[in-house]
């Protein structure tokens, strides 16, 4: 790295200065890789822009663009972001299909979305989506008189977590230990699982 990309204090001006010290010349693919790898460096994996927004500033900067090449990259990068986002949200197929979750489904599920607030604001958004879409379910469940009075009484429990998360994921863990140890709780949920 060389002494102008070392300075820049925004993603903005380091894709200028690494544009700068490739000579100004076309910006194609590899031009663009580049920069992503040093902005990830730099600023973390979740900064990382588009090479298509990257383009653009360079474009506004005077770059020449090869369009083709970065279309196919912009196509390429989207579709891998697209699919690392399944694969950490892989597993969710019961809140897709409307089935209710049970306890340990819930915390682990949560669990998971808790992970994907550590990442972009695509995949916190995503995660609050799918928090909200499962207490929607739970309490849609809790609410029909189909179903058997355990599983209403399942759903309400896991409509109160997703929640709580919602409102306030730092505290959920301890919040979800200290509701375990409830007498509430006990008599309705762990009598069940100790009875023979």
């Amino acid at each position: 790295m060389t002494r102008s990309i070392s300075k820049p204090r925004t993603k903005h001006e380091l894709m200028i200065a690494v544009w700068d010290d490739l000579g100004r010349g076309m910006v194609g693919a590899s031009e663009l890789r580049k920069i992503q790898r040093l902005i990830r460096e730099r600023f973390g994996a979740g900064a990382v822009e588009s090479p298509a927004a990257i383009a653009r500033v360079l474009a506004d900067e005077g770059a020449e663009l090869r369009h083709p090449e970065i279309i196919e990259l912009d196509a390429r990068w989207r579709h891998s972001k697209i699919t690392r986002e399944e694969k950490r949200l892989g597993g969710l197929e019961t809140v897709a299909a409307g089935e209710p979750l049970r306890l340990h489904e819930a915390e682990t599920l949560i669990k998971r979305l808790e992970g994907l607030r550590a990442g972009d604001k695509t995949a916190v958004r995503s995660a609050q989506k799918i928090a909200i879409e499962a207490r929607q379910l739970a309490h849609s469940m809790a609410r029909d008189p189909n179903l058997e009075q355990t599983v209403r009484s399942e759903q309400a429990e896991i409509g109160e977590w997703f929640t709580v998360w919602i409102q306030t994921p730092g505290l959920f863990e301890e919040w979800l230990e200290l509701r375990r140890r409830s007498v509430d709780f006990k008599k309705k949920f762990l009598a069940k699982e100790m009875a023979p």
